[in-house]
């Protein structure tokens, strides 16, 4: 069994946290988060460390949540500080993407290009012609918007044609033989 709620999240000195009610509020200048602590989980936030533990430990469901919501808080933490990136690799012929004021266009093969439209706080910026980095300060919501992408359009097993995400291997099958 896992024991990393017991772990305390380190804040760094330029965020500025406050806990209210099990809403914890995170505070850049640029950027407001907050996340609302499940009822079964008390949260402290003493000496710039936020601290998880059980409000009532016979519940059996307890440690479960304390362990997702030290996870979520710790994302939230890393995401202000260092924002998450992905990287989609765009193979095939003609197969190409273009940003134009937070809307993704996509040219993957259809009659029609796809019109995708950016959440907020994501950005996209491209390497090379083929390469989209997806990044964010929202882990799951960068996560979201690329497995958006990937949908449209998933690599095929014969020629590995398709969208997906840089460095991932795709399972190839051998073709028709005469």
């Amino acid at each position: 069994m896992s024991r990393v709620g017991k772990l305390p999240v380190i804040v760094p000195e330029d965020i500025k946290v406050t806990v209210d009610k099990g809403v914890v509020t995170f505070d850049t200048g640029k950027i407001k988060k907050t996340y609302q602590v499940n009822s079964l989980v008390k949260v402290e936030f003493v000496d710039k460390k936020i601290k998880l533990s059980a409000v009532n430990k016979e519940n059996s469901s307890a440690p479960m949540f304390v362990g997702m919501d030290r996870s979520n808080i710790k994302n939230i933490v890393t995401g202000l500080q260092i924002p998450f990136k992905t990287t989609l690799e765009i193979n095939g012929v003609g197969y190409k993407a273009a940003v134009d004021k937070g809307i993704l266009t996509l040219t993957l093969g259809y009659s029609h290009e796809i019109f995708y439209g950016l959440p907020k706080s994501i950005n996209a910026a491209f390497e090379k012609p083929n390469l989209v980095i997806i990044s964010g300060e929202d882990k799951v919501l960068v996560g979201q918007v690329a497995a958006e992408i990937i949908s449209f359009r998933r690599p095929e097993p014969y020629k590995g044609k398709g969208v997906k995400v840089s460095g991932k291997s795709i399972l190839r099958k051998e073709g028709k033989k005469k």
